[in-house]
């Protein structure tokens, strides 16, 4: 038997999934922007995409972390959200071509569906307005 909900929140269930992304987003490139929670900083990051062969590794650094926090910032907040998820949709982008793809779907094997299910959600950020929530659209 199956538990019949009759309840919907369709801009609560938009600020939950923007409050998640977002942190996800702004631990992550506090990791690499700052080295906050043992995260290798913009110079160990630069390195690690220098080891990829992406082209100038330490401007990469600085935009691809930089991207990660502010918008991740920017998505926790609600300020522009459909425009911050652009460049976080372009740095996964970036993260399967250079990085993970090569390695399948599977996440335990290294692989991107990590980085899909992001996009995806990304996806549905820029599609809908804002929720009622947002600080700014």
């Amino acid at each position: 038997m199956f538990v019949k909900l009759n309840f919907s929140h369709p801009g609560l269930a938009g600020l939950v999934l923007r409050v998640m992304v977002g942190v996800v987003f702004t631990y992550h490139g506090s990791q690499k922007l700052f080295g906050a929670f043992s995260g290798p900083g913009v110079k160990g990051f630069a390195g690690y995409l220098q080891s990829l062969g992406l082209p100038w590794p330490e401007v990469s650094a600085y935009l691809a972390s930089g991207a990660e926090f502010f918008c991740g910032l920017a998505l926790i907040l609600g300020v522009w959200v459909r425009l911050a998820a652009i460049p976080l949709i372009i740095t996964m982008i970036v993260a399967i071509a250079s990085a993970t793809g090569k390695n399948g779907l599977n996440i335990v094997n290294g692989g991107y569906e990590y980085n899909l299910v992001l996009i995806a959600a990304l996806i549905s950020m820029v599609l809908q307005r804002g929720d009622k929530w947002c600080l700014k659209e």
